[in-house]
């Protein structure tokens, strides 16, 4: 098998995918670009330190794939690339609310990446839809992703996609049962695996069950099938902790996945410790 120059462990002709998920661009507690721009205030937005620490996490997480594959094939953005207006809060966590000041700050991080295409499936519609409009699809459109509806039609983004590489097929989809607990986080995943084992004849084989939408990483294995839960790049705010503080901490990062001309395949995940902690007072 013949190996990348400097790429360690890829041959030429393996496939990588990275996996992200849950960015939330246009909260305070999400990363965003180094100059955020809001619009109806016509200035840039300072960052905040967590701002900062996120925007930092991002920049190395996408240099180190780079380092690691190169070009990478594709970047799937498994939902909520933007946080949206924040209504219930009326945006008071938000350095703004306008969705296409979110957009356009969310197509400078998408830059970092060295990639050749980029696929959207969508999320929560509090986030990212406003009435009947899909962020995830005007994105999608505007960045040249490639095109996907699951029951055919046209359209840039639907509830899942399925993609193949070299036979083996990854579902990506936003949702999937969360849990603070962590001795629980596996089995919402565990059980989504099974069901898609006893739903081959109806959906076709999954190889591997991507799912997002808990900000926390998680990764499964079985005999024949692999789930996973992408990181996420946003910090919790208020609603989260109605159930206790514990749990809420999120994983930042991104996940990836390279393909071999034999169907073989190895996964490396990217989480990224930030160094700002939350504050103490002192009396």
């Amino acid at each position: 098998m013949t190996r990348l120059k400097g790429i360690t462990g890829r041959s030429k002709s393996s496939k990588t995918i990275v996996m992200a998920s849950d960015i939330h661009d246009m909260s305070k507690l999400a990363v965003c670009s180094k100059e955020p721009y809001n619009s109806e205030l016509d200035q840039i937005c300072k960052l905040t330190g967590l701002q900062k620490g996120l925007n930092e996490a991002w920049v190395t997480g996408t240099e180190e794939i780079a380092d690691d594959h190169g070009k990478v094939d594709l970047v799937v953005y498994n939902g909520e690339p933007i946080d949206g207006a924040n209504k219930k809060q009326l945006g008071n966590q938000s350095w703004t609310t306008n969705l296409e000041d979110g957009m356009l700050d969310f197509m400078k991080l998408d830059k970092h990446f060295k990639r050749k295409d980029c696929l959207f499936t969508r999320g929560s519609g509090y986030h990212t839809q406003v009435d009947g409009t899909n962020v995830e699809e005007i994105l999608a459109n505007r960045m040249g992703a490639l095109k996907y509806k699951a029951w055919g039609g046209e359209g840039y983004s639907d509830a899942f996609a399925n993609v193949s590489i070299y036979g083996k097929v990854f579902n990506f989809s936003h949702h999937i049962g969360y849990s603070k607990s962590m001795a629980y986080r596996s089995t919402a995943l565990a059980r989504e695996m099974a069901n898609l084992h006893f739903e081959d004849d109806k959906l076709g084989h999954i190889d591997v069950a991507v799912r997002s939408h808990v900000h926390y990483f998680w990764h499964n294995e079985s005999v024949n099938r692999h789930g996973i839960i992408t990181p996420a790049w946003k910090f919790p705010d208020y609603h989260l902790f109605r159930g206790g503080v514990a749990g809420t901490t999120p994983d930042i990062g991104f996940v990836t996945c390279t393909v071999e001309s034999n169907g073989e395949l190895s996964f490396k995940k990217y989480i990224k410790q930030i160094k700002v902690k939350p504050r103490v007072l002192q009396i």
